[in-house]
């Protein structure tokens, strides 16, 4: 990962007019005398990546093989806290010790910025943004789907700055799929803040809820395209290579997918029963979670005109041709 020098240009600097600065003072705690290096120290499995960049890795309610959810601190000239989920005031408090910390030390804290709007990605957003006086930014799809939860008060567009290093913005990247209003920050370097269109362990869901399995493959190969050098998933460690990354995911999701449609006829048949036939490699225990993600394989092989849905969750095969 590139290493981001430490000079930063001054308040006045027309980059960093950009960003929405926050209305109140942050909070005072003891960490800021200790130091980013030590209010990290004090979290299991959180890092300093670069100077502008930290990962740190808290309980949150997310969905297994996880456990934690990565908060990151990016921005060396002006920052933002990405995805602040934690719900457990300790360790609430251990991330706002790292914030003071990067405020005193690394850079001013512009915002609070989310990827979208899963619970394990939002649950400290609010309580952070009030003890830190900052503003929340996020996609207006994910300010839709969080009214009456979390006031967002800012929309990010696809291509907008919101952080800033010596050598370049972290731009916003719209990347619908897993969410409707999915963004990752793409920095300097090209590396990416990738929220969850990929994980360091496992793979990501798409629920038919609220994802899309069309659009997901459609932001994945948007994200190939830009040719970032490393991925920082919400959840897992820092991966580096991101290209054979982002190739199999794709690759995964298109051998699910035909193997969704090999297991289906031209009589209508059960999702339940398909279950067992398209995700027989797949642990049981993790079955009620695969009875989703099938789900909206098979809502976008309808949309490829190649299944289609009879009667409510019984499908059968259109021909290929």
């Amino acid at each position: 990962m590139t290493r981001l020098p430490p000079d930063a240009p001054s308040a006045s600097d027309t980059q960093t007019a950009q960003i929405e600065r926050a209305s109140s003072q942050p909070v005072q705690t003891s960490a800021a005398a200790g130091g980013v290096d030590r209010a990290l120290a004090a979290i299991p499995g959180a890092e300093r990546l670069a100077i502008g960049l930290a990962r740190v890795p808290l309980r949150s309610p997310t969905l297994p093989p996880a456990t934690t959810t990565n908060h990151y601190l990016v921005g060396a000239s002006a920052a933002v806290l990405v995805d602040p989920a934690t719900p457990h005031r300790q360790s609430q408090s251990r991330l706002r010790d790292v914030a003071v910390a990067w405020i005193a030390e690394v850079a001013p804290l512009q915002a609070i910025f989310l990827t979208h709007h899963h619970n394990d990605h939002i649950a400290a957003a609010t309580p952070m943004a009030r003890d830190l006086g900052l503003p929340i930014l996020a996609h207006q799809a994910t300010a839709q789907l969080l009214a009456g939860r979390v006031t967002i008060d800012r929309i990010v567009t696809d291509g907008e700055p919101v952080a800033w290093d010596s050598d370049g913005p972290w731009t916003a990247m719209h990347t619908p799929g897993h969410a409707p209003g999915h963004l990752v920050l793409r920095g300097p370097d090209g590396g990416m803040i990738a929220g969850d269109m990929v994980a360091g362990h496992g793979t990501i869901l798409i629920d038919p809820k609220d994802g899309d399995m069309g659009a997901y493959l459609e932001s994945l190969a948007r994200m190939r395209t830009a040719a970032p050098p490393w991925l920082a998933p919400a959840h897992g460690p820092v991966l580096r290579q991101a290209d054979e990354t982002l190739q199999r995911y794709i690759a995964h999701r298109l051998a699910r997918e035909a193997r969704i449609y090999s297991a289906l006829g031209d009589i209508a048949v059960a999702e339940d029963a398909l279950l067992p036939v398209a995700y027989g490699d797949v642990a049981r225990r993790f079955w009620p979670l695969a009875l989703r993600s099938m789900r909206a394989h098979l809502l976008y092989l309808q949309v490829q005109r190649r299944a289609q849905e009879l009667r409510p969750r019984r499908w059968r095969r259109l021909s290929d041709a």
